[in-house]
């Protein structure tokens, strides 16, 4: 008995470490998208939702907008006022 609970847990671990890995992948991914905003001029960058490719950060006018990334460019897809006043 004691051998199967460890070797279910080693078979959990094993399946995890995938799942680990392709994290740090779409991470990574967003990280060189984030400093490719940088230097367009936008600012505080932030990954909002990895699974929708949204990102929020400050334009170089100081409004705050939200950013569709493209999955295979990495460029903007769409874009829109997280404030409707700064519109």
């Amino acid at each position: 008995m004691r051998f199967n609970v460890l070797a279910g847990c080693a078979m959990g671990v094993a399946l995890i470490a995938p799942s680990l890995s392709l994290a740090q992948d779409v991470l990574g991914y967003f990280d060189g998208v984030i400093a490719k905003l940088s230097e367009q001029g936008y600012r505080e960058a932030r990954l909002v939702d990895a699974e929708a490719r949204r990102i929020v950060a400050y334009d170089s006018y100081g409004s705050e907008v939200s950013l569709i990334i493209d999955a295979h460019e990495g460029t903007i897809q769409s874009w829109d006022y997280v404030n409707m006043r700064d519109n």
